[in-house]
């Protein structure tokens, strides 16, 4: 067993998912290792320059109850960070969803707890001849802070980080894993995976499929007020526009794409269209054919937490809260039987 008698947790993967894992185990007891080959954020997707949080997603608007729930925990985590005095980098703004055309502002005008703008009371710089509507409790984070004010937290529960750290090879049973990595070999009674697109070698864990995306970053252009959701999405960071929302195969880069996001983006704001692109940012998302995030014990004490596609910084907090609370309640958590 570990150290003072409480149950080891090996966290794989340092992106969203891993480090609110593991800021959620740590703070309930558990010693927690948390490893990753790189630094949190610096690969995978969870390094997007910046992140909307919109449970109302879709052609059709609606919102879940999970997505719904996953935003309200998320920012019940943020509140607990600042209390701690660690920036989560979020910002609660408010939505902005405009509609393509007539049939679709008539469907949205029928969607509960939305605020409804018609097209005269959208604000420059924003082109929504059919209208829109703002999600009130939603808005945007910045990744890179996010992700350093979970490991800050994480750090005064005692957690243990293995960061440019490559798992080699997983083996044991619950109870006695034993994890390698190039530099360190070490024992512990669970594993959560949050390898994202990435996998363990010689692991057999569910198969995903891999989508790649842009983030381009546009300079100079208009203010948005209000970050916009869409099948194209955008917001305005440090003077920058940041635009994605186009999905290709792993390895087959398009040049076009830049333009092909300017274009899409621009029909919600005209004044993008004359903007020098800045930055290019390009990420692999895993995920299931229902887009439904996975969180499951592949064998006993073995644990998943991925296919989180475009919910990754809206479902971590919640699925972490899940695995947390289950592990914390399960008979074996003070002894690792």
């Amino acid at each position: 067993m570990g150290t003072c008698n409480r149950l080891q947790i090996a966290v794989i993967g340092a992106g969203v998912a891993g480090c609110t894992v593991a800021f959620e185990l740590s703070r309930r007891g558990f010693g927690v290792t948390l490893l990753d080959q790189s630094t949190p954020g610096h690969e995978g997707a969870s390094g997007v320059p910046v992140a909307l949080l919109n449970p109302y997603r879709g052609r059709s608007g609606r919102a879940s109850s999970e997505d719904l729930a996953s935003l309200a925990t998320l920012w019940k985590l943020c509140s607990n960070l600042k209390q701690k005095g660690f920036n989560p980098g979020a910002t609660k703004s408010g939505i902005l969803r405009i509609a393509h055309n007539p049939r679709q502002a008539k469907n949205w005008q029928r969607l509960p707890a939305v605020y409804w703008l018609n097209p005269e009371e959208i604000p420059h710089p924003y082109n929504a001849p059919y209208g829109g509507f703002i999600v009130n409790d939603g808005g945007w984070i910045r990744p890179e802070k996010f992700l350093m004010a979970l490991v800050n937290g994480a750090t005064e529960y005692g957690i243990r980080t293995l960061f440019n750290h490559k798992v080699e090879t997983i083996s044991g049973r619950v109870g006695a894993f034993f994890i390698r990595t190039g530099q360190v070999s070490l024992r512990v009674d669970r594993v959560v995976l949050c390898t994202g697109a990435g996998k363990v070698p010689k692991l057999d864990t569910p198969q995903l499929q891999l989508i790649a995306g842009e983030i381009v970053g546009l300079s100079p252009t208009p203010e948005l007020p209000l970050p916009i959701a869409g099948a194209v999405y955008g917001a305005t960071l440090n003077e920058k526009t940041f635009i994605g929302g186009n999905h290709r195969q792993v390895g087959k880069y398009d040049p076009s794409v830049t333009e092909s996001l300017r274009t899409s983006f621009g029909w919600f704001v005209p004044g993008l269209q004359e903007a020098n692109v800045m930055s290019i940012w390009t990420g692999v998302r895993a995920k299931r054919p229902n887009n439904v995030p996975l969180l499951t014990e592949l064998q006993p004490g073995l644990w998943f937490l991925g296919a989180l596609a475009g919910r990754g910084f809206l479902a971590s907090a919640r699925l972490a809260n899940e695995l947390a609370r289950y592990l914390h309640s399960a008979p074996s958590w003070q002894n690792g039987d």
